[in-house]
């Protein structure tokens, strides 16, 4: 099974909280991934055990990305980055200690989620909300009107 958990305490709102599962499922399918993965926005770093912006665990197939006062394109990118390290982890290609910096991994990691937001962005106008300026011009729009 693949599960979108968000912490309440973030306070996004509806249309937020559909972007984020559209783009999860949206990655998933892209990335092909095949495994159960569980992807967890949270408001505190300290009690899931943050230490940058995000992380995979690999043995347990949970992706945790920090949240709290994070452009929604910039929390998108963390959950497609962790991604690819789940999908790099189906191929086997995570093997030992993995560079946090640097790197083969970590630079397709990187690449890949530019890559997949473009591709978000462009597949059709609901989704180019992903960017907080064209939610906020899309609710002026419908507020004048």
């Amino acid at each position: 099974m693949k599960k979108l958990i968000l912490s309440k305490d973030l306070e996004l709102d509806r249309e937020k909280q559909y972007i984020l599962k559209d783009f999860c499922k949206y990655c998933i399918s892209f990335l092909k991934i095949e495994s159960p993965v569980k992807i967890y926005v949270v408001d505190d770093r300290q009690s899931h055990g943050i230490k940058t912006t995000a992380y995979y665990d690999r043995s347990d197939k949970i992706i945790k990305v920090y949240g709290k006062n994070r452009a929604l394109v910039d929390i998108c990118r963390s959950i497609c980055h962790e991604l690819v390290h789940c999908s790099q982890d189906e191929k086997g290609l995570l093997v030992g200690v993995i560079q946090d910096a640097g790197g083969e991994i970590e630079d397709e990691a990187n690449a890949r989620a530019g890559e997949v937001i473009k591709r978000f962005a462009k597949s059709s106008d609901h989704r180019k909300a992903i960017y907080e300026s064209m939610i906020l011009e899309s609710a002026a729009r419908r507020s004048i009107f």
